[in-house]
């Protein structure tokens, strides 16, 4: 009885996560990291969510703004391709952590979060543009 109680929940429980087995990657990651999966991913998506001022003080060239704080910010994130990767920046890496975490209960298979956001790419001399 026991063995066939445990044989029973064993089948349940694996066949309940045949589809979650998708790899998801989200995480932190430092300049150098992100200028080399921009280097590397040509199908990458970089977002800055800073405002449009600071963005416009000089931002990572190829980046699309979405700013943080408008009303409409989370479904312009819901706009990008759940399948490509993403990748986020802000100033110092507070809104673009926030950001992560709500691409990743959003359905995004892979998200990157510059750490330090643009002040450390900045401190490691790359470049920006305005």
């Amino acid at each position: 009885m026991i063995r066939t109680l445990a044989f029973l929940v064993l089948v349940l429980f694996s066949c309940s996560r045949s589809g979650q087995d998708e790899q998801v990657i989200s995480k932190v990651i430092n300049a150098n990291e992100l200028d080399q999966l921009l280097k590397e991913k040509n199908d990458i998506q970089l977002i800055d969510v800073r405002t449009l001022r600071e963005f416009q003080a000089g931002h990572l060239a190829k980046a699309k703004l979405i700013d943080y704080y408008k009303p409409s910010f989370r479904r312009q994130l819901a706009t990008l391709d759940k399948d490509k990767p993403v990748a986020v920046y802000c100033a110092v890496g507070v809104r673009s952590n926030h950001t992560l975490k709500m691409l990743k209960t959003m359905g995004f298979k892979e998200a990157y979060d510059l750490g330090g956001g643009v002040s450390a790419w900045v401190g490691s001399g790359l470049p920006t543009e305005k």
